[in-house]
């Protein structure tokens, strides 16, 4: 819908009122002494809505004394009989005026309105705007253009506004001097309006908004221009809701970061704690195997035979080895712990990989090797070589301590949608899933299972078991293929 400017309106309401003199200059047959005064009066209610009040007053006006000269005997004179038609006039006049005047009231009632439930709608615009964003220190652009918007809506064009949080930078162009710079810190510091028209230093020309919380202002909002601006101003009530808005959801984004570094703190101590505890529980059993194992060789020594001599010394080469498993497991974990951390990777062959770690089985001289079945044809895997023979090697260890009866281990590598799976399965007396959850120690993994599971992490790849009571435990490690492979 097309919306006339007030000059616009002005014509078309003075057009009105001359189209009304005329059929008074001449009437016709139906216009009579007595019809045209309600006509007078109808035509003032129009053009009284489309012009100002003074205007539609001195319009109503000469419109009576067209009626008197026109119309009122004795025609073509001022002349009249105040008992006749003196009272007439004046009711025609004072109907009039009175209709003009509260048309016009009522008329900027309704304007003043219109402004209001636009400002409220915009109030609540902004609130969700603020609410869906998730930090509201990015909207420092939208702020802007809205309090521009606002202000210029309601006939002041020539204020800067500049904002910031914790100095003035928005807009990028927008030049700060050494008072601004000062009456900003100001009213920061204090979360109170100051400068022109607000009590508070009172001798600064521009005008300072904050952007007011419960706990402090979060930035403030400049306005610079004339003194007169500033002076019994409507739109600075408005303006400072729009801020008091921006403050809170920065405080309730600042109370959400606290919250969740505060749960990250706790969430790291409570790992820190699991960490620790897990290299305690498994490093205490082959320290204790080593410590009995010693005693024994050094207490009976004399006594024990050259096979139990022997037996205790591959006890204790063997649980030496897996201390220096332990550790090593404990040391690449700390290591991919670690904040922004970069893992060298490239493509690798599946079957090289594999060999690799069984070749290691056999230098540990490890009695029952697993079952190797690898499809054919596998494509190469971006991954980190070490890391995952790793995690292979723990995997497969473990299912070896826990298969139960030797040939029972199988590992079998196969593609799936996208990645390559090693899927290790022992057929030991198994375990509920709610066992085997990340942290758990009870078939012995501990930190070998958190090494795990942070390199399937790094690979953005996956680690899940499936367990039965009777069926046994299988582990799979999923790598994805390399982008280029598939």
């Amino acid at each position: 819908m097309m919306k006339l400017n007030p000059i616009s309106t002005g014509a078309l309401g003075f057009f009105l009122w001359a189209a009304m003199m005329l059929l008074i200059k001449y009437p016709q047959g139906w216009l009579s002494l007595s019809s045209t005064p309600v006509l007078l009066i109808l035509v003032s209610s129009i053009y009284s809505l489309l012009m100002p009040l003074g205007w539609s007053l001195a319009l109503s006006a000469l419109a009576v004394l067209m009626f008197n000269y026109e119309m009122v005997p004795p025609v073509h004179t001022f002349h009249v009989d105040l008992h006749e038609h003196g009272i007439l006039l004046i009711t025609v006049m004072g109907v009039s005026w009175l209709i003009t005047y509260l048309l016009r009231r009522q008329k900027q009632i309704a304007e003043r309105e219109h402004v209001l439930a636009r400002r409220t709608l915009q109030l609540m615009r902004w609130s969700e705007q603020l609410r869906e964003v998730d930090n509201p220190h990015t909207l420092l652009p939208v702020l802007h253009d809205l309090i521009a918007g606002l202000v210029g809506g309601l006939g002041v064009n020539q204020l800067a506004i500049a904002l910031g949080y914790h100095a003035l930078e928005y807009p990028p162009t927008f030049k700060v001097n050494s008072t601004q710079q000062e009456g900003f810190g100001a009213c920061l510091q204090d979360n109170k309006p100051l400068g022109c028209g607000t009590g508070r230093y009172e001798n600064l020309d521009d005008l300072y908004l904050p952007m007011r919380a419960k706990s402090g202002a979060y930035g403030v909002c400049l306005f610079v221009g004339k003194r007169d601006d500033f002076l019994d101003a409507v739109w600075i009530q408005d303006v400072q809701a729009l801020l008091d808005q921006m403050g809170l959801a920065c405080e309730r984004h600042e109370s959400a970061r606290r919250a969740q570094q505060a749960r990250e703190l706790a969430q790291n101590q409570a790992t820190r704690s699991l960490f620790l505890t897990s290299i305690a529980h498994d490093q205490r059993t082959p320290l204790a195997s080593i410590m009995t194992s010693a005693s024994a060789l050094l207490e009976q020594g004399e006594r024990l035979t050259k096979d139990e001599i022997r037996h205790y010394a591959e006890l204790i080469q063997a649980e030496s080895q897996q201390v220096s498993r332990l550790t090593d497991n404990t040391l690449t974990l700390a290591r991919l712990s670690g904040e922004q951390v970069q893992v060298p990777m490239r493509d690798e062959s599946v079957e090289d990989m594999v060999a690799s770690v069984l070749q290691r089985l056999r230098q540990r001289k490890q009695k029952h090797l697993p079952k190797v079945q690898v499809e054919q044809d596998l494509p190469l895997v971006l991954c980190n070589m070490v890391l995952v023979e790793q995690v292979l090697d723990n995997l497969i260890d473990n299912a070896l301590q826990h298969s139960g009866a030797p040939g029972s281990v199988e590992l079998n590598v196969v593609q799936g949608q996208g990645e390559v799976c090693f899927q290790v399965s022992d057929l030991g007396k198994g375990m509920p899933l709610a066992q085997i959850q990340p942290g758990d120690q009870s078939r012995g993994l501990g930190i070998g299972l958190q090494l795990c599971r942070a390199v399937a992490q790094v690979h953005s790849g996956r680690l899940h078991f499936s367990a039965g009571l009777e069926k046994g435990t299988t582990a799979v490690f999923c790598l994805p293929i390399a982008v280029h492979n598939r």
